[in-house]
C-alpha cells in the first residue's frame, strides 16, 4: 500500500507539502497541488483517517441527537445534515432520545466517549443544565428545532410562533371561533411556541381564550388520540382542531373517526409539519411546514464554521420561515364546491395546493407578546446592529431609501465589483497579502473583513457577496460549489459588516448568459440549438434557485438587497430574437428571484448592453433596479426621465473617464449626474463597468469624494 512518502517522491515534493494538499491548506500553489493530486491518483493513495485524526486531534465525526428518528421531519433534517457533512468529509452518528431525559443523558455520555468533533441536538426540554456534559467539555454544539435557557449557543429552528399563528388565522378566516389545540410536551419550546402562536391569533381576532381547549401531551399518535377523545367527550364541541405535529394529527383523525365524525365536514383539522409521503398520494392535511432539509444544512454549516474558525465566534441564532399549505382538512374546499370533497378518484382541481410563505413576526411584535400569553416566555434572539451614521459615512438605509425612489441625506455610491489590488491597497493604506480576483468568474475576491473596511473608509453603503456557478460546456459542468461553504462565506460578510452601517448584497449568477456561453453563444438561435440551451439553462436555474431560497430563508433580514448577474443584452439590444427571449427567459427569471421577492427584498439585475427595450421586460418580471447602465449603449438621462419612480438606475460613470481623465473632469461628471439624475431618489452613482487594475486609485477616490461633495440632497451640485 503506497504511503505519503511514496506520493511525495512521485510528485517531487516534501511529505509536508503532500499533507498540506490532503488537508486543503491554502499555502500551496495551483501547479504543486495539481502534481500532488496526480501522484495520489496514479498511486491510488488513500490517507489514513486514524493518522489524520491523531495529527489534527479531530475524529471528523459529528453527532445528531433527535427525539424520534421515525418522524419524517427528523429523517429529512438528518439528510440535510449528512449531505453537508459528507461534502466536507465528516461522518454523522444518529441518536434517538424518545423525549426521554435518561436516554438523552446516555446519548450524551456516548458521544462524549466517542470524542465527536461536534454535536447537533434537539433537547427534550429547555433547561441547559441537562446539556452540562457538552458545555463543561466545550464541545461545539448546535441546538436544532428547540430553544434552551441558560446557555447562549448556536441554534437553528423553524418559526413555530408565526407558523402556528398563521394556521389559526386561516381557521378564523373560515369562520371558526371554537378552536382546540392538541400540543406536545409542556417543557419543549416548540410546543410552547405553537401554543403561543395559537393564543396570539385568537387575541388579535378578539376571540376569548378558553384554556380548556388547550391539551398538552406527547408528540405521538397515541397521545393525540387520547387527548382528542377526552376533549370530545367533555362536550366542549370545538369546530376545529390544531395538532402541534403530524403524529398528533394522526391521533386526532383516529379519535374523530371513533366518535363517528368526519373531517372536515364535522370538524376541521390543521397541523404543524407534513407527512410528505402520504401527502403525495392523497393531499389531505392543511399544514404549516418547516424547511427540514435546510435546517440540517444550516446546522451543519454553523457547526463546521465553528470548527474551522481560528477565533471564538459569537453565538448565532437562525430562525427559518415556515410555509402554509392549504389542502382539504381545514374545510376551505367545502365552500362554493359542487363536488363532494372526498370522492375517489379526486378531480384534478382537488389536487391543487396553495403554498404561502409565513412572514416572521418582527422582534417588536414578539416582545409585545412575550410573557403576556398564558404565562409563556417567547425568546427573541438578539441581533447586533450598527447605529445610523452621518451622511459622509456608510449607511445601508441611505441606499435602500434611494432605490425606493426617496431622497436620503446624500446620493449613495456603490461599486459591485472592484478587482484592482492597487485600489484596495490605496484605500486600505496597507499591503494585501493576496491578489483579489474577479468574483464574477466564481473565484474568491477580497476577504469579507477587508471588503467591509474598504467600504467604510470610502463611505460606500454596501458590499457584494457572490454566489457564482458557471459551466465550461454543456457536457462538463463545473462541480457544484459546497452550499455550506457559500453560507459560511456570506456569514463572514455579515459578521464583518455588523455595527458598521455597511450593507451586504447577495449576488447570484443566473442562467441565460452562462448557458449561452456554454453552448457557444448562438446569437441567431436555431431550432436545433434551442433545446440544448434550455437544458443548460434549467440545470443552472435549478441550482441557483435552491441557493437563493436557502440564503433568503435564513439571511433575508440581514441582507441589504439581492442582485442577479445575467448579461441579456449587448450594445444593439437583446442577445437573441425578442420572441425567443420572451419564451425562454421571463418565467425562468421569475422563478429565480421568487425567494427574494417573497421576503420583500429589493432585486437588482446586472446586465450589459442597451436597455431601452429591455427595461419593460425587467420591470414586468419584478426587478427594482438595473446596473450598470453603460454610457456606450445608453442615454441615461432619457432613460431616467422615462423610468423615474418605477425603475432605479445604478452606475454610468464612464470607465474610460476614470482610466484616463483628470480629477477635475471626474468631479464635474459626478456633479452633472447628481444634478440631473438624483432628484427624488432612484439613482445610485457608480462606475459603468467595475473598478479594474487599469484605473488609477486616485481617480477612483476622486469619484467617491465628489459624491460626498456634490451629492447632498437639498443642495445637489453644490459643494457640501
Amino acid at each position: 500500500m503506497p504511503t505519503i512518502h511514496d506520493v511525495a517522491k512521485r510528485a517531487g515534493v516534501s511529505p509536508v507539502t503532500v499533507s498540506r494538499v490532503i488537508n486543503n491548506a491554502g499555502n500551496v500553489s495551483a501547479a504543486t497541488r495539481e502534481k500532488v493530486e496526480l501522484a495520489i491518483e496514479e498511486l491510488g493513495y488513500v490517507p489514513s483517517v486514524m493518522a489524520r485524526s491523531l495529527r489534527s486531534k479531530r475524529t471528523r465525526t459529528l453527532a445528531l441527537i433527535v427525539s424520534d428518528v421515525t418522524n419524517p421531519f427528523w429523517t429529512t433534517v438528518a439528510r440535510g445534515l449528512e449531505d453537508t457533512a459528507r461534502s466536507r468529509d465528516y461522518s454523522v452518528f444518529l441518536y434517538n432520545t424518545d423525549e426521554n431525559p435518561l436516554k438523552q443523558r446516555r446519548c450524551l455520555e456516548v458521544v462524549v466517549a466517542q470524542q465527536v468533533d461536534g454535536v447537533i441536538i434537539a433537547p427534550y426540554d429547555s433547561d441547559a443544565q441537562n446539556l452540562a456534559q457538552l458545555r463543561q467539555r466545550n464541545i461545539p454544539t448546535v441546538i436544532i428545532d428547540r430553544r434552551i435557557e441558560g446557555w447562549d449557543v448556536d441554534s437553528v429552528r423553524g418559526d413555530s410562533l408565526s407558523g402556528a399563528k398563521a394556521l389559526i388565522q386561516h381557521l378564523i378566516s373560515l369562520g371558526h371561533q371554537c378552536i382546540a389545540m392538541i400540543s406536545g410536551p409542556a417543557k419543549t419550546s416548540t410546543a410552547e411556541d405553537r401554543v403561543a402562536g395559537y393564543c396570539m391569533a385568537l387575541a388579535e381576532a378578539r376571540i376569548p381564550l378558553d384554556t380548556r381547549l388547550i391539551r398538552r401531551g406527547e408528540y405521538r399518535t397515541l397521545s393525540g388520540e387520547e387527548l382528542t377523545l377526552r376533549l370530545l367527550d367533555e362536550g366542549l364541541n370545538p369546530t376545529a382542531i390544531f395538532a402541534a405535529n403530524q403524529f398528533i394529527a394522526l391521533g386526532v383523525i383516529n379519535a374523530v373517526e371513533k366518535r363517528g365524525l368526519r373531517i372536515p365536514q364535522d370538524i376541521a383539522l390543521v397541523c404543524f409539519d407534513d407527512l410528505p409521503d402520504v401527502s403525495r398520494l392523497f393531499p389531505f392535511l392543511t399544514v404549516v411546514v418547516q424547511p427540514a432539509y435546510d435546517m440540517g444544512v444550516h446546522a451543519a454549516q454553523l457547526l463546521l464554521s465553528r470548527l474551522d474558525s481560528e477565533v471564538s465566534l459569537q453565538p448565532r441564532h437562525v430562525v427559518l420561515p415556515t410555509r402554509l399549505i392549504v389542502r382539504h382538512s381545514c374545510g376551505s374546499r367545502l365552500q362554493g364546491s359542487d363536488h363532494p370533497p372526498f370522492s375517489l378518484p379526486l378531480p384534478k382541481e382537488a389536487w391543487a395546493e396553495v403554498s404561502i410563505m409565513v412572514k416572521p413576526l418582527s422582534p417588536a411584535e414578539q416582545r409585545d407578546c412575550s410573557g403576556s400569553i398564558t404565562g409563556l416566555a417567547i425568546s427573541v434572539p438578539n441581533k447586533r446592529r450598527g447605529g445610523l451614521s452621518d451622511y459622509d459615512r456608510s449607511d445601508v438605509n441611505r441606499l435602500l431609501k434611494v432605490l425606493q425612489h426617496q431622497e436620503a441625506d446624500r446620493v449613495p455610491h456603490l461599486e459591485f465589483w472592484v478587482t484592482s489590488k492597487s485600489v484596495y491597497e490605496y484605500v486600505l493604506e496597507r499591503e494585501l497579502k493576496y491578489d483579489p480576483v474577479d468574483a464574477r468568474v466564481g473565484r474568491q475576491s477580497i476577504t469579507p473583513k477587508d471588503h467591509v473596511e474598504f467600504a467604510m473608509r470610502l463611505g460606500m453603503d454596501a458590499v457584494t457577496c457572490d454566489f457564482s456557478w458557471r459551466p465550461d460546456n454543456p457536457d462538463d459542468l463545473e462541480p457544484l460549489p459546497s452550499l455550506a461553504d457559500q453560507l459560511g462565506y456570506l456569514e463572514r460578510y455579515l459578521r464583518a459588516a455588523q455595527g458598521t452601517g455597511v450593507g451586504v448584497v447577495a449576488s447570484f449568477t443566473s442562467f441565460f448568459d452562462n448557458a449561452m456561453l456554454a453552448v457557444g453563444n448562438p446569437s441567431h438561435m436555431s431550432h436545433d440549438g434551442r433545446p440544448l440551451l434550455e437544458r443548460v439553462m434549467d440545470i443552472l436555474l435549478n441550482h441557483q434557485e435552491k441557493v437563493m431560497r436557502v440564503v433568503c430563508d435564513r439571511f433575508a433580514d440581514d441582507l441589504a438587497l439581492v442582485m442577479v448577474s445575467d448579461d441579456v443584452a449587448h450594445r444593439a439590444g437583446l442577445m437573441i430574437h425578442p420572441d425567443v427571449f420572451m419564451e425562454i427567459f421571463p418565467q425562468r427569471m421569475k422563478r429565480l428571484i421568487a425567494p427574494a421577492k417573497a421576503h420583500g427584498k429589493l432585486v437588482v439585475l446586472h446586465t450589459a448592453g442597451r436597455m431601452d427595450n429591455v427595461l419593460p421586460i425587467l420591470h414586468d418580471i419584478g426587478f427594482d433596479a438595473v446596473h450598470p447602465i453603460e454610457p456606450e449603449s445608453n442615454d441615461i438621462f432619457s432613460i431616467r426621465k422615462e423610468w423615474a419612480g418605477r425603475m432605479a438606475l445604478v452606475g454610468n460613470i464612464p470607465t474610460g473617464l476614470l482610466t484616463h481623465g483628470g480629477k477635475e473632469e471626474i468631479e464635474e461628471k459626478v456633479r452633472e449626474y447628481c444634478v440631473n439624475l438624483a432628484s427624488n431618489g432612484g439613482y445610485v452613482l457608480g462606475s459603468s463597468n467595475g473598478i479594474g487594475e487599469g484605473i488609477p486609485p486616485q481617480n477612483f477616490v476622486a469619484m467617491t469624494q465628489a459624491v460626498h461633495k456634490y451629492g447632498r440632497y437639498g443642495s445637489l451640485g453644490k459643494e457640501a
